[in-house]
């Protein structure tokens, strides 16, 4: 009896409703790895501030495994760009598909999207003055809403993902906000049948 108390429990809790889907702003990291120097960017759609913006603290949650997580991790650093509705057409090369196989930014550079180089940030802990750093140069599309330059605190195991509480060093609007572009949202994606159905490649 007790094998199928179990079992029903269990059971139970495989069928229990889920929350409906909630849409959320659609970004890309770009990352740098560390050892290769390889530039890289996938689809993040599970990231936010969790803190006043004073703190500048925000979480983002990645696959586990993908290049993207592990050149973030490795660094403990990356930048989280805000992506509009022009840059949907990247969401299959940049979430669906992996670092190992393709250059997602020779790829994208061919479907007529640009990239412009830009230097991290890096904060001098002795002052809190943000100065240049230019050893580290990464790709950003020169048209997206804007990015966050993201240093890593903290690493949490979230099941199959690790969730990354971040310090935001500084934030850049693109050529997306002068042109007055909305963040794209994940019901975009939902609705047009672009959304990864069980969890992206980096």
């Amino acid at each position: 009896m007790a094998g199928w108390a179990t079992i029903c429990v269990l059971a139970a809790v495989h069928t229990r409703p889920a929350p409906p889907a909630l849409s959320s702003t659609v970004f890309s990291l770009a990352t740098v790895d560390a050892v290769s120097g390889e530039r890289n960017m996938n689809i993040v759609t599970y990231a936010m501030p969790v803190s006043l913006p004073q703190s500048n603290v925000w979480a983002v949650s990645m696959f586990r495994g993908t290049v993207s997580a592990r050149a973030m991790i490795g660094r403990r650093r990356g930048m989280l760009q805000i992506l509009g509705e022009r840059h949907a057409d990247l969401v299959p090369l940049f979430g669906k598909s992996s670092r190992r196989d393709v250059d997602k930014l020779a790829a994208a550079t061919q479907m007529g999207h640009r990239f412009v180089h830009v230097s991290e940030a890096r904060q001098d802990l002795s002052s809190s003055v943000e100065v240049a750093q230019a050893e580290v140069v990464v790709a950003i599309l020169e048209d997206c809403v804007g990015y966050l330059d993201l240093a890593v605190e903290a690493i949490h195991p979230a099941g199959d993902h690790d969730l990354c509480l971040c310090t935001l060093l500084a934030y850049t609007p693109m050529a997306g906000a002068a042109r007055g572009d909305a963040p794209l949202p994940t019901s975009f994606l939902r609705e047009n049948g672009l959304l990864p159905a069980a969890g992206q490649l980096d």
